[in-house]
C-alpha cells in the first residue's frame, strides 16, 4: 500500500504541476492579448478567449489521463494503450463503470487519479469562470462611468 501511495502521489504532483503550468501560461498569454485590446472585445474575440481555455483545459486533462494510463502499462496493469487510457478517462472523471478493474495490489491508485480528476476538473471550472467573468466585466456597459 505504501508503494501505491508513493507512485500516486508522485503522479498526482506530475499531473497537477502539467496542469497548473498550462493554465498559468495560458491565462497570462490571453490577458495579454485582453490588454493590447484596451478593454474593447467583440462577441468573436470573446469567443476566442473562452475557446482557446476550454480548449487548454481539455488538453491539460487529456495529457494526465494519458500520464496515469502510462504508469498502468507501465505497472503491468494493461496490455495496450487504448485500454489503459479508457480505465484512466473512467477513473479520472470519477464516473466508476467498473467494467474494467486493475488488480487488488494496484487499485488503490485509481482512487488516487479520480481524487486528482476532481481537483483538476475544479481548477478547470475556476479557471473558466475567471476568464468569462473577467471578459464580461470588461464589456458591461454599466461598468462604465457616464456623465450625465
Amino acid at each position: 500500500m505504501l508503494i501505491n501511495l508513493m507512485l500516486g502521489c508522485i503522479t498526482v504532483f506530475i499531473s497537477m504541476s502539467i496542469q497548473v503550468a498550462g493554465v498559468v501560461v495560458m491565462l497570462r498569454y490571453l490577458l495579454k492579448q485582453m490588454v493590447a485590446r484596451n478593454g474593447e472585445s467583440h462577441f468573436f474575440f470573446d469567443s476566442y478567449v473562452i475557446g482557446m481555455v476550454l480548449l487548454i483545459l481539455f488538453l491539460g486533462h487529456l495529457l494526465q489521463i494519458a500520464i496515469w494510463a502510462s504508469l498502468f502499462m507501465y505497472l503491468g496493469e494493461f496490455n495496450d494503450f487504448l485500454t489503459a487510457f479508457y480505465h484512466s478517462a473512467v477513473n479520472f472523471a470519477s464516473l466508476g463503470y467498473g467494467d474494467i478493474v486493475m488488480s487488488e495490489k494496484w487499485r488503490l491508485l485509481g482512487a488516487l487519479e479520480a481524487s486528482n480528476g476532481v481537483l483538476m476538473f475544479g481548477l478547470s471550472a475556476g479557471t473558466l469562470l475567471a476568464v468569462m467573468t473577467r471578459l464580461f466585466k470588461q464589456n458591461n456597459p454599466f461598468n462604465h462611468q457616464h456623465s450625465d
